[in-house]
């Protein structure tokens, strides 16, 4: 009975959200890549919060999220904090990149930051490959958390190859006709879904560990040395660097500061957004996670943390299965759909001018051809033992590439002095780094993680280049991106003064 709820729920609920894609197809501008990657920026309020809330928190805070407060417990909170620090990045940097957007039309990273560095195509190119390797790490995350919870809640009826599959050819099929329309529409709904589930999800969990102070009781005495902090400060400096300044970085999250349809909204959509990732994400997950360290749940052996939520409404409320499956679905592919149209627009936009002259009509086909070569990638990757890892850690290397378009960022916005050379080539350098740490081709030295030894490798060839070698960019360019916006952001002049 709860194996046929599940198929119906999923079935009904891939059946609205194409419909939904559908929609937006007949809304769609006709080869017009400004409303196909960035809806025409004209995201209002509820448009835009919820997006920004549904692409970033996918199945990773549904999944990944409990899952490492119940291996890490109170070591993990800080995390929670630096999430919530991410969104208030969007208030200082928002305004001036949806400025910049909107007077030169930018669609990617690589827009913003080629225009400013004396339109280099070098930078173009490196920024917009850095782009689509950022996001395949992170595509991954959302097939294989939605593929692992259908199959623990089906207990085994769909198959985690099958879960891929059916993942990527439903969002495959609205990101493709739908483009970025569908896709804030979706999440739109799936937010709101998504949010409610975990609010929900916590109280019974409160519930089902026998109340608020007999379940925190029974954690601690169960594992009293995951409530301790382990002072591990060079962990905690990582996370700060990759969960507050990557938050902003990644791709799909850039473009949607583009999409907004004011600077006001992107200001208070940030806030509203800051506030849901530490109650809805971080509060919730905690309970969610450090309560069930008290239960009466045991992960099999085999599987990873990411199964905590799907194992406990097996054990404690099996009817509830569909629901949770459509909530993992809903988490999943509002990220997903976000990071295939993200990294479509970096080809076309970024890769595609470097080798060809095609118009917009070619471009929009080349665009949904590399749409069709991603997903399948991404297929391929999920069924491989590395796609099967933990959720979180590949949500880290996304972010930590990300992390490289830092400086060359601050650089367009503030610093008079940055230069092209020192721009590429901190960002080269920087991404290498983080990259080889990353996959154990270098040791780590110290404390610290891949992602921070990255950044510190930018910063100093980025500033280091640039003051050793005084080649600023062209003077007409500083004034476009940094003079002309003294009326609207005062600061910026004494900042670009300063230096």
């Amino acid at each position: 009975m709860t194996t046929t709820l599940t198929l119906a729920g999923i079935c009904l609920y891939l059946i609205l959200m194409l419909y939904i894609g559908y929609r937006a197809y007949r809304t769609n501008k006709q080869d017009d890549l400004e409303d196909w990657f960035v809806m025409g920026r004209g995201a209002n309020m509820f448009m835009l919060v919820g997006t920004m809330f549904a692409t970033w928190f996918s199945t990773f805070a549904f999944l990944g999220g409990p899952g490492f407060f119940y291996n890490k417990g109170v070591n993990w909170l800080l995390f929670g904090f630096f999430n919530a620090m991410g969104p208030v990045l969007v208030i200082v940097l928002g305004p001036r990149i949806w400025t910049l957007g909107k007077k030169f039309n930018f669609i990617t990273p690589a827009d913003l930051l080629a225009a400013y560095y004396n339109s280099s195509k070098r930078l173009r190119l490196l920024t917009g490959l850095i782009c689509i390797a950022v996001l395949f790490p992170y595509t991954a995350i959302q097939v294989t958390g939605i593929a692992i919870a259908l199959n623990s809640i089906s207990e085994g009826l769909i198959s985690f190859n099958i879960g891929v599959i059916l993942t990527a050819v439903c969002v495959g099929a609205y990101a493709f006709f739908g483009g970025s329309r569908a896709v804030v529409w979706t999440d739109a709904i799936q937010g709101l879904f998504f949010a409610l589930l975990l609010i929900v999800t916590m109280f019974l969990v409160i519930s089902w560990a026998g109340g608020w102070e007999a379940g925190w009781t029974s954690s601690v005495e169960a594992r009293p040395e995951l409530f301790v902090f382990d002072g591990g400060e060079g962990n905690y400096i990582t996370l700060m660097a990759l969960w507050t300044f990557g938050w902003v970085l990644t791709p799909h999250l850039w473009q949607r500061l583009y999409m907004a349809d004011s600077p006001r909204t992107l200001v208070k959509g940030a806030a509203i957004t800051s506030f849901l990732a530490l109650f809805v994400v971080t509060f919730t997950g905690a309970v969610i996670g450090m309560l069930s360290i008290g239960m009466d749940i045991t992960i099999p052996e085999g599987m990873n943390s990411d199964a905590l939520v799907p194992l406990i409404f097996a054990n404690y409320l099996p009817v509830m299965g569909a629901v949770l499956v459509i909530t993992v679905f809903a988490a999943g592919m509002s990220t997903l759909d976000s990071q295939l149209i993200s990294a479509t627009s970096s080809f076309t936009q970024d890769l595609v001018p470097t080798v060809s002259k095609a118009d917009n009509h070619q471009r929009m086909r080349l665009a949904r051809i590399f749409e069709v070569a991603f997903v399948l990638a991404v297929v391929a990757f999920a069924f491989s033992p590395q796609g099967r890892s933990l959720i979180a850690p590949l949500a880290s290397i996304g972010v930590g590439m990300a992390l490289s378009f830092l400086l060359p960022l601050l650089g367009a916005l503030f610093w008079s002095r940055a230069s092209e050379p020192a721009a590429f080539w901190g960002m080269l350098l920087g991404w290498g780094t983080m990259v080889m740490m990353q996959f154990n081709l270098v040791p780590v030295p110290g404390v610290i993680g891949p992602p921070l030894w990255g950044l510190i490798v930018s910063a100093i060839v980025f500033y280091g280049g640039s003051l050793a070698v005084y080649n600023p960019v062209e003077a007409s360019r500083r004034k476009q991106f940094q003079e002309e916006m003294v009326d609207r952001f005062p600061e910026t002049s004494r900042l670009a003064a300063s230096s």
